[in-house]
């Protein structure tokens, strides 16, 4: 049934409390929300993840553009998750947990997504919301994880050249603050962070969850297909390092270019492997009439 047609006064009304109270929250979240964006462009690794997150939100919004349309109204919803989120980022002050900071982002944004588009466009948009969540938490493991990452591909990327013939040790130079080298055949490679694989492996962790929840997969599917996209990607990481050793002896004079070139295809080849891993539930079911 179609809802009573609101009176102009009444609408404007609503519309400014709403501007009022949008722009509370973000003032509220402009410091969190800075540091997410100040650690996302400041890292090569964060910044692939963020992109495939926006090219996601923009195939979402794409295939949904149909029924997108603004919503704009302020009802008990949107309150529900802006409290919500004002809850949280007072526990956060209290309990010093940056956790409960970046929880409280989530439900600001749901609050907006709500207020903007309703609530039929907000449950498409959930999925993509969920993945955000993730992302932020990566933004946090990044550095926890940069140097046992970096271990891993420098010892199995060694192992795969021995595997093939070549004479290859890794070594660590200057403690535990040093470099990782990777010498192989007489030349020597460094490990960078860069090379530790979680751009590639937090990209296919982030596409990998939003294409389950958005094809609404079975709850043993996510069991099962993020773990394998963590091992896709590892493997993909592992294949670059090792084309560009090989292929380095070849390229003197352009070893920038083709380390850029090989780290693309390595990339987009194992984002598309993970697609295909993943994406293969429909993205909806027909339920019963009546």
């Amino acid at each position: 049934d179609k809802q009573p047609p609101v009176p102009s006064s009444a609408r404007t009304k609503d519309l400014l409390t709403a501007v009022l109270l949008l722009a509370f929250t973000a003032a509220v979240f402009w410091p969190a929300a800075h540091w997410i964006a100040t650690q996302t462009f400041a890292k090569e690794q964060l910044k692939q993840s963020f992109f495939v997150l926006v090219l996601a939100g923009a195939w979402i919004a794409w295939e949904n553009r149909a029924k997108l349309s603004l919503h704009l109204r302020l009802g008990n919803a949107v309150l529900l998750w802006l409290v919500a989120s004002y809850l949280l980022a007072v526990g956060a002050v209290f309990l010093h947990q940056s956790l409960l900071v970046l929880a409280g982002m989530i439900a600001a944004i749901a609050g907006v997504l709500h207020f903007a588009l309703g609530p039929v466009a907000f449950r498409r948009a959930a999925p993509l919301l969920a993945v955000f969540g993730l992302f932020l938490l990566i933004v946090l493991a990044l550095p926890v994880l940069d140097w046992p990452l970096r271990k891993a591909a420098g010892l199995e990327a060694g192992r795969l050249l021995l595997a093939v013939g070549f004479k290859a040790s890794l070594v660590l130079e200057g403690g535990t603050s040093g470099d990782l080298l990777l010498h192989v055949a007489g030349r020597t490679f460094r490990v960078a962070p860069e090379c530790n694989g979680f751009g590639i492996m937090s990209s296919a962790l982030l596409l990998g969850l939003l294409l389950l929840l958005y094809r609404r997969a079975a709850w043993w599917k996510h069991l099962v297909h993020l773990p394998a996209c963590v091992v896709v990607a590892f493997v993909f990481n592992l294949l670059r390092i090792f084309t560009i050793v090989l292929l380095a002896p070849a390229f003197p004079n352009h070893y920038a270019a083709m380390h850029e070139t090989v780290g693309i295809i390595a990339l987009y080849t194992g984002l598309w492997v993970v697609w295909v891993l993943t994406g293969r539930e429909p993205r909806s079911r027909s339920t019963p009439a009546g």
